[in-house]
């Protein structure tokens, strides 16, 4: 069962690594595509009809202790390695941040369904990608030694990307009706994001160099998507309902490898670009066992 249930997850992967091998790497367009049309179309039709109650708001909290305890224990294990302070704040970053849109958006759709997307869509948007333009473009800068020089309009123009907008637009027009040919509008854009996320993954892989730094992603990747998962299942058994499924999405997206932006900005940034890659790479690759585990456990 779970098989069939993450197979197509698998072939769309292979696809986009098949495509970059033997065609090119198109995934910066795709990823384009996504944020300004098949990520607000989500949001629009999937947010427009989630109610705003104690569930989107344990959503985001939940997602805020899940980085919270990624990014002690990283830290930890990083000065017991001695790294030196690139490769410290490089490990730091792909240990707490999640590929909770590419890779969890595939799962979540493949696991549960369509209709489960929009908790992972405010885990993602409001809890990792918030966080990430926040507090991780602090620690990025101090580990490349560097000033944050943003403008107030800048900071604001980065978190304030069409999805994120889109999210808001439709938390503000919550029980509205939209005309039914923008309805189907939104439907057919919506369909996209699942086969064209899973397909950029593929891209994204960078199987070749995955013997550098193989350890410390290996660590990476025991964080990330194993002892941080255990810590918030302990906690999540304390305060919630464990049968609810906007748990065991919540849950599920808390236990995926690293993300994709984090690695981009790690690298923009001058950190350790072969531990960024290989942790993001054998991420995808170990997500195909852990992520079902995780979800059968769940």
């Amino acid at each position: 069962m779970i098989l069939s249930q993450i197979m197509p997850v698998f072939l769309f992967v292979a696809m986009g690594y098949a495509f970059k091998v033997f065609k090119r790497d198109i995934s910066d367009s795709l990823i384009e595509f996504v944020i300004y049309f098949s990520l607000p179309a989500l949001a629009l039709v999937k947010i427009r009809e989630l109610k705003f109650d104690d569930i989107v708001l344990n959503i985001i909290l939940i997602s805020y202790i899940a980085m919270t305890i990624s990014a002690i224990i990283s830290f930890l294990v990083a000065k017991i390695l001695k790294l030196d302070r690139k490769t410290l704040v490089t490990f730091m970053v792909v240990s707490t941040f999640g590929n909770t849109s590419f890779v969890g958006f595939s799962y979540v759709e493949s696991l549960y369904s369509s209709n489960e997307l929009s908790y992972a869509l405010v885990y993602d948007q409001i809890g990792s990608f918030v966080a990430l333009l926040t507090i991780g473009m602090v620690l990025i800068s101090w580990g490349a030694n560097k000033e944050i020089k943003q403008s107030a309009l800048q900071k604001i123009k980065m978190i304030l990307t069409p999805p994120f907008v889109s999210i808001l637009l439709a938390l503000m027009l919550q029980g509205v009706e939209f005309p039914l040919y923008v309805e189907n509008i939104l439907k057919k854009l919506e369909m996209t994001l699942i086969p064209l996320v899973t397909i950029i993954v593929g891209m994204k892989l960078e199987i070749k160099g995955f013997k550098k730094y193989f350890k410390e992603s290996m660590l990476v990747l025991l964080i990330k998507m194993v002892l941080s998962p255990i810590l918030l299942f302990g906690i999540s058994y304390l305060f919630w309902d464990m049968n609810q499924t906007w748990l065991k999405v919540t849950l599920l997206e808390a236990s995926m490898p690293p993300m994709t932006m984090a690695v981009l900005f790690a690298i923009r940034a001058g950190l350790n670009k072969d531990l960024a890659i290989n942790s993001l790479g054998l991420g995808i690759l170990v997500s195909f066992v852990l992520v079902p585990l995780w979800n059968s456990l769940l």
